[in-house]
């Protein structure tokens, strides 16, 4: 984004800028040969942080995860900062925070992940689950707890290495107890929190205990401003402050007031780098994906792109498109459904169960249909970001029917890539919904009899219907890009020091 970089450097002149996140900026790849490759961390929190770090030559702070990334904190000088260029000339600053490897897995794969994770997303089966008990208890006092301190104590140090005033940009939900460690010891530091995933109702809250939730709160509210995807999550945190801890709230500024503090809730929907993205697609990688994909293309694809999360909504995805089958049968042998997965959190027993269950369903739907040279669904379980756009630039069909997701960039790097005029069938779950939904195919995530009938509508939709709908799609996305998404929260925080 090289275009926002003036503007990021004016912005910030004068500040020591902190990014803060569980995840660092870069992927580190061993070779036995030699040093290895390191390149730009994927996901979207990188994506967008990373223009931010490049402009303003931000120090990120972020957890070792691995013994490449301890590797490199042994190479560190005595002010402990790892400079690190990727293959793309891309250079970030990185201090790490090391919990040893029992508290890390408490803090992440029994609080963050599963347990505020499924709460954020509404996965819990209530009448089945979550059971609380010592065990979490354990994990969040010797873990979260330990974890978000760890993190606080290493904003302070480097906080106190500059002679700037302090800037510190969390994000997401690993850290929510991290800004009021800070704030009491840094009262003059500039603090705000992005929250990449949904924001629930006050009552839905409630199915983990005060302490926790209210220790959540508080350590939120350390900001001095708390961003969110959209709108319905503004309001759902207002809410969660008035209702569970009977806060002042000013829903038409939407400001808490907290502790003789204003603390300002704003919506910054996240969105893509386009020019990259762009570039990527002309890439000689991605159109060699795209010469393999035509050699086997049916009439008629539909495609999804994702995560093998729960809340992505994968199973049902497959039983509407079976349902599709059943009662338009005259599809069948002209379409395939592409399923490109990549694995998530297999460390987790829910999420290795998921990928049994999809795999699965999958299998049964082929058996049920496929004839000797026709298979309905093309599952692939893979990392692969040059096929992932090469699948973009060439469906007639998206689906994205998350069961509920902050923002899911899917639908984004969808529509600007794909050159077919396709059509997006987007969950009214999905953050993305609130941009893109006039221009979508809107339904139900949990409607598979709605859901196959949308995508029949997609694939039989008359071709100036398509053409409209996917140039307003693009015009939505180009409008609000990355750069507005980091521009727009600096923007917020300029006005805030302004008052």
């Amino acid at each position: 984004m090289p275009g926002i970089q003036p503007y990021l450097r004016r912005m910030l002149h004068g500040w020591q800028t902190i990014v803060v996140a569980n995840r660092p900026p870069i992927d580190l790849h061993p070779e036995q040969s030699g040093p290895g490759r390191v390149t730009r961390g994927g996901g979207g929190l990188v994506t967008a942080m990373s223009a931010l770090a490049q402009a303003s030559g931000s120090i990120w702070v972020a957890a070792a995860r691995g013994t490449a990334d301890l590797e490199l904190v042994r190479s560190a000088g005595e002010d402990q900062v790892v400079e690190v260029t990727t293959q793309d000339q891309e250079t970030f600053r990185v201090v790490f925070v090391t919990p040893d490897h029992e508290t890390y897995e408490l803090y992440y794969n029994q609080i963050s992940n599963p347990l505020l994770w499924f709460v954020q997303h509404y996965l819990w089966d209530l009448g089945r689950e979550p059971i609380l008990d010592g065990r979490t208890w354990r994990a969040w006092r010797d873990g979260y707890q330990v974890v978000n301190q760890q993190f606080a104590d290493q904003v302070v140090r480097v906080a106190g290495r500059s002679r700037s005033r302090p800037l510190v940009l969390t994000q997401d939900y690993h850290l929510y107890l991290m800004p009021a460690m800070v704030r009491e010891r840094l009262p003059e530091a500039r603090l705000q929190h992005f929250i990449h995933i949904p924001w629930p109702t006050p009552q839905y809250w409630k199915v983990i205990p005060r302490a926790m939730r209210d220790g959540i709160m508080t350590g939120l509210l350390g900001n001095d401003v708390v961003g969110l995807q959209t709108s319905l999550d503004v309001r759902n945190f207002l809410m969660t402050c008035e209702e569970n801890l009977g806060l002042g709230v000013d829903h038409r500024q939407r400001i808490v007031f907290y502790e003789g503090r204003s603390v300002w809730v704003r919506a910054y929907p996240i969105s893509i780098d386009i020019a990259a993205l762009a570039k990527l697609a002309e890439s000689d990688a991605v159109l060699e994906q795209e010469r393999q994909i035509a050699s086997w293309r049916p009439e008629l694809l539909i495609l999804r792109v994702d995560r093998t999360d729960l809340s992505k909504n994968i199973v049902r995805g497959f039983l509407a498109y079976e349902r599709l089958l059943e009662t338009h049968p005259e599809l069948r042998s002209r379409v395939v459904f592409w399923a490109l997965l990549q694995r998530s959190r297999q460390d987790v027993d829910a999420y290795r169960a998921y990928l049994g269950a999809l795999v699965s369903a999958a299998a049964r739907v082929n058996r049920r249909f496929q004839t000797g040279s026709w298979l309905p669904i093309r599952l692939e379980v893979e990392e692969n970001m040059h096929k992932a756009v090469a699948a973009y630039k060439s469906y007639d069909a998206l689906l994205v029917n998350p069961i509920y997701d902050g923002m899911n960039l899917v639908a984004k790097e969808g529509v600007v890539c794909n050159t077919r005029d396709g059509v997006l069938v987007l969950s009214e779950n999905a953050g993305s919904y609130e941009e893109l939904g006039a221009h979508s195919l809107g339904i139900n995530p949990f409607d598979i009899d709605q859901t196959a009938e949308a995508l029949h509508t997609a694939l039989t939709m008359p071709r100036r219907y398509r053409s409209s709908r996917a140039r307003q799609l693009r015009q939505v996305v180009r409008r609000n890009d990355i750069s507005r998404w980091i521009s727009d929260q600096l923007q917020d925080l300029n006005d805030l020091l302004a008052q």
